[in-house]
């Protein structure tokens, strides 16, 4: 009788822990399902981000060649022997364009914050979490600190030659203020000063281009392996 309870006794604890050991791991099971789920979320907000942020990255890198292409005709115009038979249109449609511009650096960081904030090590890949850690934690935040801070100081002087140089005007335009340069000739090619300008734009140009190609291809790289990932 005591053998058979004994029997009995020990067939219910094994079903006891049998029935234990089964919850525990569909529990654990449902835990790194919802982890996964978790983390494919917040990759997927994180692809979307880069999306837009490469489509951004390649308009920078077309306006940056587009401004560069204006400082290489404006030095062709100073190094002219002859400045009167230069078409006077086209050097104030160069000159416009490297007046207005200036270097910037943007991008969205809410899907990286929300990762960080949640634990990088809620990325399982550790190729991926590597690249993220790379891009968001240092080389997107150098890339603004060289363009804001550093490139800022010619781009900066660049302006303040202009005023120093140029008289201008100010007109209404369809509801908005339009500054226009006055140009009565183009012997300001000859002078020092503008040739200071070319030499600071082009230094601002070309040191950005790179910065900014280099970061996309990251970006890029990024993106793919994270479609790979969530796929």
């Amino acid at each position: 009788m005591n053998s058979k309870y004994l029997k009995y006794a020990f067939g219910e604890i094994i079903l006891v822990v049998i029935g234990i050991l089964i919850a525990l791991g569909i529990n654990n099971w449902n835990g790194e399902k919802k982890e996964r789920e978790f983390e494919k979320r917040m990759l997927s907000e994180l692809q979307i981000a880069l999306e837009s942020d490469i489509k951004t990255f390649y308009f920078f890198d077309k306006v940056l060649k587009d401004w560069n292409k204006s400082v290489l005709y404006l030095t062709d115009a100073v190094n002219s022997k002859d400045i009167s038979i230069l078409n006077k249109d086209s050097v104030y449609f160069h000159l416009k364009e490297i007046q207005g511009f200036g270097v910037y650096v943007t991008y969205k960081t809410g899907p990286y914050e929300s990762i960080r904030s949640s634990g990088l090590d809620k990325i399982s890949n550790d190729t991926l979490r590597g690249m993220i850690a790379k891009l968001y934690g240092g080389d997107l935040p150098s890339l603004d600190i060289w363009v804001n801070e550093i490139i800022r100081g010619s781009i900066n002087e660049k302006f303040r030659l202009f005023d120093e140089l140029f008289d201008s005007k100010i007109r209404v335009e369809k509801n908005s203020l339009e500054h226009d340069l006055i140009i009565e000739n183009l012997n300001f090619l000859k002078d020092p000063r503008f040739i200071d300008i070319l030499i600071k734009s082009s230094s601002a140009i070309n040191n950005s281009i790179m910065p900014f190609q280099s970061n996309r291809e990251q970006m890029e790289e990024l993106r793919d392996l994270i479609k790979k990932e969530t796929e």
